[in-house]
């Protein structure tokens, strides 16, 4: 297991699996395909959840994919 990233096994315990349940502050930027100032900006104003263990700084996976839905736009005359 990379030490850098948390998963979570079929029962939704902390394990070896697939599906990642946190990322560090670098994966959870390239995951989102922002920069990491610009996720740190998010954190800071509050737009998206961290969780913070013995000092590290943890973005779940379910709270960054839900940011993305909160913060998705359609195109409206108004917007092109």
């Amino acid at each position: 297991m990379d030490s850098k990233t948390f998963y979570k096994d079929d029962a939704g315990v902390a394990g070896d699996a697939e599906e990642p349940i946190g990322l560090r502050p670098a994966e959870a930027a390239a995951r989102l395909g922002i920069s990491i100032t610009t996720l740190y900006r998010l954190r800071v104003a509050g737009r998206i959840p961290f969780v913070k263990l013995d000092g590290a700084v943890i973005f779940r996976v379910a709270s960054l994919d839900q940011f993305l839905r909160e913060s998705e736009q359609r195109e409206t005359p108004d917007t092109a």
